[in-house]
């Protein structure tokens, strides 16, 4: 089955991050957040992919290559222009025709049942499905209202509070049969969600929604970022939290929370506490504290942290400290 994943996006609000490193390549559990994209499709079986690429999209290229250590076949679908997100997997009518089609963000973190996505929508009869699932905040998302069935009404564009008419939030995971393809403009920038949805409902075509629980985050904010990984660290299936050929010295403290990457060391009288994250490699000197804290590097080389860190994001040289209150 193929799959196409949106990767062109210049994620502004992951900067200083995304000044060199493109979103999908944003480490999150000491991955690349696409290369856990892409074993989920892999899981459910889409394992034909392509994917679009602008903004650094020769760093995505060489990272994941043609898939194949990831269980795929990895296209890639270069936007001189950014075209949007209906408009980028417009372009890739041809290689996307023939029978429905995954559309999934390449920046966001999620266990969804692509398998019972794709059931949904086949039972349904419908030309366009997307996942939704309930949010505390309805101002914060595009919010979807249904009838009882899960048949697309309406839609509203992050409501007022007290507003909203559902809390029901677009996902950005979509199946599509390649009849959409009929509404929108070739080669030209086109949406998803303000343009091709409310389109298609106000044509009366059958735009269903598929309420769900499962995880979902989309990193796109440094809070977020770090957030999602406080969440991910909660989980009690993530067994293995120090990694290959680290050595933690005797007199150094890592919480059982904590997750330490491969190859790395944790001197003697270093600290990494509460629920922190360490890349490969890594390196924390002795008296470093490290508290509630995502530390990463993209080097070969590694990096050797000397000092605190509380509630921040230090990747490649760059450190932003976010002070966040308990969530």
């Amino acid at each position: 089955m193929k799959a196409f994943v949106l990767a062109a996006g210049k994620g502004t609000r992951l900067r200083p991050f995304t000044d060199a490193l493109p979103k999908p390549l944003m480490p999150v559990i000491n991955k690349p957040v696409m290369a856990h994209i892409l074993g989920l499709c892999r899981k459910h079986g889409f394992d034909e992919i392509v994917a679009n690429l602008h903004y650094r999209g020769d760093k995505i290229a060489a990272r994941f290559a043609d898939g194949h250590h990831h269980g795929v076949t990895l296209h890639y679908s270069w936007e001189e222009q950014l075209l949007g997100t209906a408009g980028g997997v417009r372009k890739q009518a041809a290689f996307l025709d023939g029978d429905a089609f995954l559309v999934i963000s390449g920046d966001v973190m999620t266990d969804l049942d692509l398998t019972a996505l794709l059931h949904f929508h086949k039972q349904s009869g419908a030309v366009a499905t997307m996942a939704v699932t309930e949010v505390g905040d309805p101002s914060r998302f595009g919010i979807v209202v249904t009838d009882p069935d899960g048949r697309v009404e309406s839609f509203q564009e992050k409501p007022a509070k007290g507003s909203e008419r559902s809390r029901w939030a677009n996902t950005g995971i979509y199946v599509l049969e390649p009849e959409v393809f009929d509404y929108i403009p070739e080669a030209a920038f086109f949406d998803f969600g303000n343009d091709l949805f409310p389109l298609l409902v106000a044509k009366g075509a059958p735009v269903y929604a598929m309420g769900t629980g499962a995880y979902w985050s989309d990193v796109g904010t440094l809070s977020q970022y770090l957030y999602t990984h406080w969440e991910l660290l909660t989980h009690p299936q993530l067994k293995q939290r120090v990694g290959a050929n680290t050595v933690v010295e005797a007199g150094a403290v890592v919480s059982e929370h904590a997750l330490i990457g491969e190859g790395c060391t944790i001197e003697k009288g270093a600290r990494v506490l509460g629920y922190s994250c360490v890349s490969d490699g890594c390196t924390i000197r002795a008296g470093s504290v490290v508290v509630d804290s995502v530390v990463w590097t993209s080097a070969q080389w590694g990096h050797k942290l000397k000092g605190d860190l509380v509630r921040s994001i230090w990747g490649d040289g760059m450190q932003v400290s976010l002070g966040l209150p308990n969530l």
